[in-house]
């Protein structure tokens, strides 16, 4: 579990950070496996329908019933699963997504992606992977509250496999209320 709006803990001393006081037992335990929650699937109709991506991708729940689909929430529409408010997983920093290695001046900023950038930054995670990169997202928007970052830049990638959950989390970490 976590608060809502903030980016998912990872770790045990990031649950402990973010529920402290508010639930009675933390287990201590290794960093996730995957870093990204759970897949969230809607089979109450005819059709399966992915709520959140997560690590088991669209791809391969089609490979076990080909009419899964990707449900698309209306403006007006209750969510029907946690995780889909606009802005959600959210550290203090603002959250730029990127493509084209164009980059704003801004005082402390941060990099997570697949590519090395050029330019100066106060704190850079190039990820191996998409995999990767899904793994580190959260724990490295947490480091960068902890690092007072400013401005983080999130390299896009493509939108299939696990990207799919990871860029989702990345739109809404950067959405703006």
């Amino acid at each position: 579990a976590n608060l809502s709006g903030k980016p998912s803990p990872t770790t045990w001393q990031a649950v402990f950070e973010d529920l402290s006081g508010r639930i009675n037992c933390i287990l201590q335990g290794t960093e996730t496996e995957i870093g990204l929650e759970s897949t969230v699937l809607d089979c109450t109709s005819e059709i399966p329908l992915v709520l959140r991506s997560g690590a088991i991708t669209l791809e391969q729940l089609q490979k076990i019933e080909p009419k899964t689909r990707l449900y698309k929430m209306s403006e007006i529409e209750m969510p029907k699963s946690p995780g889909l408010k606009h802005r959600h997983y959210s550290p203090r920093a603002k959250v730029i997504l990127i493509s084209n290695f164009k980059f704003q001046i801004s005082n402390k900023r941060a990099f997570i992606g697949l590519n090395a950038p050029r330019e100066r930054f106060d704190l850079i995670k190039v990820c191996k992977s998409i995999e990767d990169y899904a793994h580190s997202v959260f724990a490295f928007f947490r480091q960068c509250d902890h690092e007072n970052i400013e401005t983080i830049y999130c390299e896009t990638v493509e939108e299939k496999g696990i990207g799919l959950a990871l860029m989702d989390r990345l739109k809404r970490a950067s959405q703006t209320d």
